[in-house]
């Protein structure tokens, strides 16, 4: 455990756990959250468009490498049999 995770728990333990509900929820809010596609069917419409929201706005940052699993220069040398 790192000396920034003691720390963290050292604070942690000396909250009563109305503190304690506190921090989760906001470690709840800074976590990417996956869901399993069970999950997913199992909600609401509007938790669903909740979830999905909340998926792209973090994903809005990243950084994406785009490309193509074939290119036209990988059928060049192709003949059929």
């Amino acid at each position: 455990m790192s000396t920034l995770e003691q720390e963290l728990m050292e604070k942690i333990s000396h909250l009563d756990e109305d503190g304690k509900r506190q921090v989760l929820a906001f470690v709840e809010t800074i976590t990417p959250r996956f869901y399993t596609v069970n999950e997913l069917i199992a909600m609401s419409a509007e938790e669903r468009d909740k979830a999905i929201k909340a998926a792209f706005a973090a994903a809005a940052n990243e950084e994406f490498e785009i490309f193509e699993a074939y290119s036209e220069e990988d059928f060049d040398n192709y003949t059929e049999p």
